[in-house]
């Protein structure tokens, strides 16, 4: 909250500001399932560090907090996309090893996620090899009068 009242403090007059944030874990249904890997194959602490980037997902209290920042007139928009990586490995590699997970994990424990991902994420797969799964956002956007 601090920081979105600093940005509003510091913004001109007649300025605009935007904030993303991912929308709830459900308009993420790739992460929702390596989510419930993680907690299946390394424990609940695992699940929550990578469920951690949706934690402002839910839109009213987003609105309430942006609100509380004492920025008014604020609007927040779901946006509806997806996200896309070169490969199932890639995707684990990259938010897993990309993360606190990676200190946390075990070789062993890494593998068994890997490979269940493997199978679990496999619908997501395009032609290419790519893995391309839904991924949406809210957008916060005000103007300052």
């Amino acid at each position: 909250m601090a920081s979105l009242r600093e940005m509003w403090r510091a913004l001109a007059p007649g300025g605009r500001v935007a904030v993303a944030a991912w929308a709830a874990i459900d308009h993420a249904r790739g992460y929702q399932i390596l989510v419930d890997i993680a907690a299946r194959q390394c424990g609940r602490e695992a699940a929550d560090v990578l469920a951690a980037p949706f934690v402002l997902g839910d839109q009213a209290e987003l609105a309430r907090l942006v609100a509380d920042s004492g920025i008014s007139g604020a609007k927040v928009t779901l946006h509806e996309g997806s996200i896309r990586f070169p490969s199932i490995q890639e995707f684990i590699r990259i938010e897993v090893k990309g993360s606190p997970l990676a200190e946390m994990l075990s070789d062993d424990a890494m593998r068994a996620l890997a490979e269940e991902s493997e199978h679990a994420l496999a619908e997501f797969v395009v032609p290419s090899g790519e893995i391309v799964m839904p991924m949406d956002a809210h957008i916060v956007t005000a103007s300052k009068g």
